[in-house]
């Protein structure tokens, strides 16, 4: 038993001390916190995501809620005349509605990854049309001063991660319905049978995710100042790749809310190292030209190490299941 946890753990703290290695050679420890501000929205994402993965479900609609949610922040601000604290209600309120729509969808029988694909697409599109594809700015200063605070010398979006971490460890591993999840996971047919409430957890589950991007759109909107309707693009995948990386398995049944913690360094700290030494020339041997680690070589890089972990994690899952 001991021995099966060791192997399912290497593979991920084998990757995060590479990647705290790579950043701390490159970075002022005091800078981090700063720098872990963008990387906290995505972590509160994927913590978000990591009860959907466990019962084999998918979310790729995160990113587009995010970006809905703060573009009607700021709309009802601007056009409506409410108070920032109203808006803010009601970007959050827009995030709940649309994980409420997932949900359903999900629920009634639709695949989640069709039903949040098209989602995906409906969601960025609304928030698209609603502002012609302009920003809204600006914003007032109590708002935008929340994006840039610091308590104790960590961002607030740092807050929010650790509230959500520890909202989700509870509801996943310390409840009837968080056995569920996993059973859910295992074997969906049978958990049915076991009379699990499968379709009002599934519906659960993404208007948590939908809450959880309404958090997120208010911490972006004050961040950046202004509505975005082009907000978080890219979240999805990101919050996804932290679940694997952590080695949750994307086929459900197996992972943790502290493995998917765990996948959200390995992906920081690489995203840090790799960016703070874009700069420099890298020579591999008998090849005439030198490289640099642009954008591209980042995202091939970490798309390797996604494909590297999931294969692993396969393995290991067949061999626990053959023992």
């Amino acid at each position: 038993m001991m021995m099966t946890l060791l192997r399912g753990l290497a593979v991920p703290w084998g990757l995060f001390l590479l990647a705290l290695t790579l950043t701390l050679s490159s970075v002022d420890p005091s800078q981090l916190p700063d720098l872990w501000r963008l990387r906290a929205d995505i972590g509160t994402l994927a913590i978000a995501l990591t009860p959907i993965i466990l019962t084999g479900g998918i979310d790729l609609s995160v990113g587009s809620m995010v970006a809905l949610s703060g573009v009607v922040m700021g709309l009802v601000h601007r056009d409506l005349g409410w108070s920032i604290h109203a808006a803010v209600v009601s970007g959050i309120g827009t995030g709940l509605l649309a994980g409420g729509l997932n949900g359903l969808l999900v629920s009634s029988g639709i695949s989640p990854l069709v039903a949040t694909l098209a989602t995906m697409a409906l969601f960025r599109g609304l928030a698209m049309a609603l502002v012609n594809g302009e920003r809204i700015a600006p914003l007032p200063s109590e708002l935008t001063d929340w994006g840039w605070a610091s308590w104790w010398g960590l961002p607030t979006q740092i807050y929010l991660l650790v509230a959500t971490a520890l909202f989700f460890y509870v509801f996943v591993h310390h409840t009837i319905w968080g056995r569920s999840i996993f059973a859910m996971g295992e074997n969906r047919l049978a958990a049915t049978f076991a009379a699990v409430p499968v379709r009002r957890i599934e519906a659960c589950l993404y208007v948590l995710s939908g809450l959880a991007a309404g958090l997120v759109a208010m911490m972006q909107t004050a961040y950046q100042a202004a509505a975005v309707p082009d907000a978080a693009r890219g979240f999805e995948l990101q919050a996804i790749a932290c679940v694997v990386l952590g080695g949750t398995r994307v086929t459900g049944g197996f992972g943790s809310i502290a493995r998917t913690i765990l996948g959200l360094a390995t992906l920081a700290h690489l995203q840090i190292g790799l960016s703070l030494n874009s700069q420099r020339e890298w020579a591999i041997p008998g090849w005439s030209k030198p490289f640099r680690l642009d954008a591209e070589a980042q995202l091939i890089i970490i798309g390797l190490l996604v494909i590297l972990v999931a294969v692993v994690n396969e393995r290991l899952s067949a061999s626990r299941q053959k023992t």
